[in-house]
C-alpha cells in the first residue's frame, strides 16, 4: 500500500520488495487509514500509532495492543495532552510536529516478515528535511527507527540536538531502569523513581558501555506500562529524562515525561550538515509491555536473535573455548600453548584462542599492528600451534586489536597520519594510538592483515579487543565545536567488519573492549559474540552474568571459568562444590574456561570436563531461550543472597534453571518459574539427578524448592513437558 504527497520516490524506501514472498500474512503490519489519516504499528502484542493532523503527525499511543490512544484533557489543566516522538533543535529552530509539514508518507516491506513506514517532512522554517522510517519486526513486539537528515538549503546547518528517540509520554508515575557500572563491574541493574526536573546520564569517553549501556525501561506505574529502548551505537552518547512541574493545581503525577535517548555528537556539539549534504543517523529499537521487566526484555532479546546477531554455522551450538589469556597474559610459548591446547581437548573445549602476546617482542600494548609471530615463542611460525590445536580435534583462533597501533610498533612510525588526531596530533592514550576507518588506506591495512591471518594460520575464531577510551575531540576542532569524526569511524568500522565476515564466512567474530566497555546493539550486528567482563573471579561474575542477559540475549554474553584468582589458579583444597560454582557461573550464554590447566589434579580435571559436558547438555535449550531473573540483582562485589536465573526454550517444553547460593544466605530458597507451557506437566531433574513430575501451575504459583547445603554452591534444573 503507498500514500504519497508529492510524486517524490522515496530513497529511504528504495530497497523494499513490493510483496513478500508467497501468500503469507505478514507477522509485523502496517495499517493506514485514509478517513482518520493515522498509521497502526503492529508487532507482536505491541501497537504504536500516529495521526496526521494538518500536515503534522503526533503520536497518538504507543504499547500493549488494543489500549485506547493518550491523547485527552489533561486533569485540573484543561490542556489537550499532545504526545509526540520526535524533538530537537537545528539552527536555533526547534524541531516539534507543529514545526515539521508532512511532504510524503509510504509503506512497504522492509525484510520477510517485517513491515516499514517512511514519513518525509520539510521544516516549515528552515531548509531541512527529515525522513524517519519505522520497521516492525515480525512477532518480536519490537519497533525501530533510522532518522535521515538533508540540507536543502545553500548553506551549513547545524543541528543542535535531534536525538533518535524522543518521546513525550503520558502522564503518571515512573520509575526509571538502567545499566551501569566501570572496567569489571558492568551492567549493574538500577531502579530509581523519576521526580520533578531532569535525569541525564551522558557517555561521553568514546566507548559506549564504558560507564553505562544506551539502554533503558521506564515504567508508568499509574498505566502498568512499561518501556524499554536500545540505541544500536558505539560510541558517545545520551539520555534524558523530564518532569517539568506544573502550577499549583497539578499533580507531579498529572505531567507527561519527556524521554530520550541519541547520539552525542564530537566536543558534545552541534553536528554540521553542509548544504546539499544527507546524513543518517543510527538506528534505535524500542518495545513496550504490561508485564514486567523480564518480558519486555525478552521482547528485545527475539529481536535482537531474529534480525540483529549474525549467524555463523561454525558456531552451532555455542562452542566452549579455551583461552590463553589468564595463565599466560602477554607472553607465552609454543610448548606451553601445546600443553593447554592437550588438556583443553581432553575436558572438552572446541576451539582454543591464542590471545594477546603472539606477536611481540617486548610489550605486547605498545607493539600493536606488528603482527607477526614471535619468532623466540613461535620459532616454527604459529602454523606449528595450529596444526597441534587441530590434531587434537579443535578450531583454531587469535587475538587482533586491529583498531589501535602500539606507540613502540612499525606501523605507526611508518603511518601515524592514519590514526585520528587532535590539534594536528596523533591522540595518544597510554601507549596506544586509534587508527581511523574512515581512511580507505586503513580499511585496506586492516583488511590485508586479517586475510594474510586468515589464510596462513586457517583461522576460524578471531578475538577483536579494544582497549582505550579515545573521548569526543577530533581534528578538525573548528570554532563552533562540531564534529562527526568519531560516528563516520564507527560507520566504516562497521563496513569493515561486515566486508571480513563476507570474505571469510567461516571465521567467528569476538568482540571485545576491555571487556564489555563497547558492547551494544549497533557492533552486535556485525560480530558474533561478546566478551562480558574482564574480571572473571566466580563472586562478581554472578553478578555480570544477571546484568547482561537483562540487556542482551544469552547467546552473546561471553564469558570463562578461570580460577580462585584472575592469574588462572585454582585452590585444590577447597571442596568439590565450590569447583562446580565456579565453573557453573559462566554457564550463563556462551562459555570457556582460561586458567592453568596443567597444574590441576585428577580431581579437578574431571570436574572439569564433567562440567563441561553439563554445560553441552544446556546450552541447546540456553541458546535462543526467553531468560526470567527469578531474583533482586546481585551485588558485584560480597554477593549475597540467591542469584536464579531460568531459560524456556522457544516451545516452553523445556527449560534450565541455574540457581547460585551466595553468602549470607539461607540453605532453601523457592523459586517461582515463568514462561512454561499452561497446563503441562513438567519432569524436574537436578544436577541430572531424576526428580518428580510437576504441573505447570504449581510450579509457577507454589514454586520449586531448590536446596544447597552451603553457600558458594550452584545447582543445574533441567525441566522436561511430559509427552
Amino acid at each position: 500500500m503507498r500514500h504519497r504527497l508529492c510524486s517524490r520516490r522515496l530513497a529511504v524506501l528504495a530497497g523494499m520488495a513490493a510483496t513478500l514472498a508467497g501468500p503469507a500474512a505478514l507477522t509485523a503490519e502496517i495499517q493506514y487509514d485514509n478517513s482518520q489519516q493515522t498509521w497502526k504499528l503492529t508487532t507482536g502484542p505491541v501497537e504504536y500509532r500516529l495521526r496526521q493532523e494538518k500536515q503534522s503527525v503526533r503520536l497518538e499511543y504507543f504499547g500493549p495492543a488494543g489500549m485506547a490512544d493518550w491523547k485527552r484533557e489533561a486533569p485540573r489543566r484543561g490542556a489537550a495532552y499532545t504526545p509526540s516522538d520526535i524533538a530537537g533543535r537545528v539552527d536555533g529552530q526547534a524541531i516539534a510536529p507543529e514545526e515539521l509539514e508532512l511532504v510524503a508518507h509510504e509503506t512497504g516491506t522492509w525484510k520477510p516478515g517485517t513491515s516499514a513506514l517512511a514519513l518525509v517532512y520539510r521544516h516549515r522554517r528552515i531548509p531541512l528535511r527529515i525522513e524517519a522510517r519505522y520497521v516492525t519486526w515480525g512477532e518480536t513486539g519490537v519497533i525501530t527507527r533510522r532518522l535521515t537528515l538533508s540540507n536543502a538549503g545553500s548553506e551549513t546547518m547545524y543541528v543542535e540536538s535531534l536525538p533518535e528517540l524522543a518521546l513525550l509520554l503520558p502522564p503518571g508515575d515512573y520509575e526509571l531502569t538502567y545499566l551501569w557500572g566501570g572496567w569489571g563491574q558492568e551492567r549493574q541493574l538500577a531502579t530509581e523513581k523519576l521526580g520533578a526536573g531532569r535525569r541525564s546520564i551522558v557517555s561521553s569517553r568514546g566507548r559506549s558501555t564504558s560507564l553505562y549501556s544506551p539502554w533503558f525501561a521506564l515504567r508508568n506505574n499509574t498505566l502498568g506500562v512499561r518501556y524499554l529502548a536500545q540505541l544500536a551505537y558505539s560510541g558517545n552518547w545520551q539520555m534524558r529524562f523530564e518532569k517539568t512541574p506544573g502550577s499549583a493545581q497539578t499533580r507531579l503525577g498529572e505531567v507527561e515525561l519527556d524521554a530520550s535517548l541519541g547520539t552525542l555528537n564530537d566536543f558534545e556539539g552541534a553536528l554540521a550538515l553542509p548544504a546539499g549534504a544527507s546524513r543518517q543517523l543510527p538506528e534505535v529499537a524500542f518495545t513496550a509491555s504490561a508485564g514486567d521487566l523480564d518480558d519486555a526484555a525478552n521482547q528485545m532479546h527475539r529481536y535482537q536473535r531474529a534480525y540483529v546477531f549474525p549467524r555463523t554455522p561454525n558456531n552451532e551450538p555455542r562452542l566452549v573455548q579455551f583461552n590463553s589469556w589468564y595463565p599466560f597474559p602477554g607472553k607465552m610459548s609454543v610448548e606451553d600453548m601445546k600443553k593447554c591446547a592437550d588438556m583443553a581437548s581432553e575436558i572438552g573445549a572446541e576451539v582454543f584462542v591464542l590471545d594477546s602476546g603472539w606477536y611481540n617482542k617486548k610489550n605486547w600494548s605498545s607493539e600493536l599492528g606488528d603482527y607477526q609471530a614471535d619468532p623466540v615463542a613461535f620459532p616454527n611460525g604459529l602454523e606449528e600451534l595450529a596444526r597441534h590445536v587441530r590434531s587434537r580435534g579443535m578450531k583454531f583462533g587469535i587475538w587482533v586489536e586491529i583498531e589501535n597501533l602500539g606507540a613502540e610498533s612499525q606501523m605507526f612510525r611508518e603511518h601515524p597520519g592514519w590514526c585520528l588526531s587532535y590539534n594536528g596530533q596523533p591522540i595518544r592514550r597510554g601507549v596506544r594510538y586509534m587508527l581511523n576507518f574512515a581512511k580507505p588506506e586503513v580499511r585496506q591495512w586492516a583488511h590485508a592483515v586479517v586475510d594474510r591471518l586468515v589464510r596462513d594460520y586457517q583461522l576460524e575464531w578471531m578475538k577483536i579487543d579494544y582497549n582505550i577510551d579515545i573521548g569526543d575531540e577530533f581534528d578538525p576542532p573548528g570554532r563552533a565545536r562540531t564534529g562527526n569524526v568519531l560516528a563516520d569511524h564507527i560507520a566504516n568500522y562497521y563496513a569493515w567488519l561486515d566486508e571480513v565476515r563476507a570474505a571469510h564466512p567461516q571465521l567467528f567474530i569476538e568482540n571485545c573492549s576491555s571487556g564489555g566497555l563497547r558492547f551494544d546493539l549497533g557492533i552486535m550486528g556485525h560480530t558474533h559474540t561478546n566478551w562480558l567482563s574482564d574480571v572473571v573471579e566466580p563472586l562478581p561474575s554472578v553478578q555480570l552474568a544477571y546484568g547482561c542477559t537483562m540487556e542482551f540475549a544469552p547467546e552473546v554474553c561471553n564469558h570463562w571459568m578461570v580460577g580462585d584468582t584472575s592469574r588462572g589458579q585454582v585452590d585444590l583444597s577447597k571442596p568439590a562444590g565450590w569447583w562446580d560454582f565456579m565453573f557453573r557461573v559462566p554457564m550463563n550464554g556462551q562459555y570457556g574456561i582460561s586458567s592453568r590447566v596443567f597444574d590441576w589434579n585428577a580431581g579437578m580435571k574431571t570436574r572439569a570436563a564433567e562440567n563441561v559436558a553439563l554445560y553441552k547438555r544446556l546450552r541447546p535449550i540456553i541458546m535462543g531461550a526467553d531468560v526470567y531473573h527469578l531474583t533482586p540483582p546481585p551485588a558485584n562485589q560480597d554477593p549475597a543472597g540467591w542469584m536464579v536465573l531460568q531459560y524456556v526454550a522457544p516451545d516452553r517444553k523445556r527449560s534450565v534453571v541455574m540457581a547460585y547460593r551466595l553468602g549470607e544466605s539461607g540453605a532453601e530458597e523457592l523459586l517461582r518459574l515463568h514462561g512454561l507451557e499452561p497446563g503441562a506437566a513438567y519432569r524436574v531433574s537436578i544436577d541430572g539427578k531424576p526428580g518428580p513430575v510437576m504441573q505447570q501451575q504449581e510450579l509457577a504459583a507454589q514454586g520449586l524448592r531448590v536446596t544447597l547445603a552451603e553457600p558458594w554452591r550452584a545447582a543445574a534444573i533441567e525441566l522436561q513437558a511430559e509427552q
